[in-house]
């Protein structure tokens, strides 16, 4: 259940019911029943080995991996102390600028605009971290929207132990729609980018600027890196998405997201 994992069987069966109790939940559209507090992850590597788990039961292929909480300032804001990555499932998994998609899909979820890469090259597991100057040239932008939400419900939590579930619940994440490449990013001043949010054509979302948001390149480095620790490698077309951009923005059925990233393009959703 995880590289390095040091713990009981006992313990691992615990975890891996979790685990599996969550990929059915996916499946299902639906959220996990309580959870007790001896199933609670404990620690970072625990939360892990119950999102591997959660990946094994939902058994589809990825189209890449996702990272949030990529800014020391929203890490601050959220309770995290490091990065909370997260699988992105093909079936949930949607390319153009301008889609319909089941909004039985999404109970309780919400879109945020995020900026994705996709990897042209594999980045294969080595020794060694990898760099920003090694991916960058390997990498090519598309703007995205991230549709979040969880199968569980901590109401009452710590903001502690509530992290620990969201990494276990793959991240938060559902799906994602990724928008056309954009051929030439190198020029963009990524952290004061506006993007204008709307759903349903209510006021924009407010943006992370500034510290709120990461150096997206930097997020994926970092990602590929943490990624590598616990065996897994990116694959040539895999996509790297790098943590909110804007607030998140509550959808139901019938609703209409419009993404305006500017010069970058324009995403939009109907949830039908």
């Amino acid at each position: 259940m995880g590289k390095g994992m040091d713990m009981s069987r006992e313990r691992m069966q615990l975890l891996a019911g979790l685990g599996n109790r969550l990929g059915a939940a996916w499946q299902a559209a639906d959220l996990i029943g309580a959870v007790a507090e001896d199933e609670l992850p404990r620690n970072r590597a625990e939360a892990y080995a119950v999102q591997d788990q959660m990946a094994i039961a939902i058994g589809e292929p990825l189209t890449g991996w996702k990272v949030g909480a990529t800014s020391a300032r929203m890490r601050a804001l959220d309770g995290h102390d490091d990065v909370i990555p997260g699988r992105i499932f093909k079936s949930v998994t949607w390319q153009g600028n301008a889609l319909k998609l089941p909004a039985n899909r999404f109970p309780q979820a919400r879109v945020e605009t995020e900026f994705a890469f996709r990897l042209v090259e594999a980045v294969p597991l080595r020794d060694a971290p990898w760099r920003v100057d090694e991916l960058a040239p390997i990498a090519r932008l598309h703007p995205a929207i991230e549709i979040i939400g969880n199968r569980h419900d901590l109401p009452d939590a710590a903001a502690s132990v509530r992290s620990l579930m969201t990494i276990a619940d793959n991240g938060g994440g559902i799906g994602f729609v990724f928008g056309d490449a954009v051929a030439d990013w190198s020029g963009i001043n990524f952290q004061q980018h506006p993007i204008s949010l709307r759903v349903d054509g209510g006021d924009e979302a407010e943006n992370f600027l500034g510290e709120m948001r990461c150096v997206p390149i930097e997020a994926v480095t970092e990602l590929v890196n943490h990624l590598q620790v616990r065996g897994f490698a990116l694959k040539a077309g895999d996509f790297v998405s790098t943590g909110a951009a804007t607030v998140p923005q509550h959808i139901r059925k019938g609703s209409k997201a419009v993404a305006d990233f500017g010069a970058l393009g324009v995403i939009k959703l109907d949830f039908e």
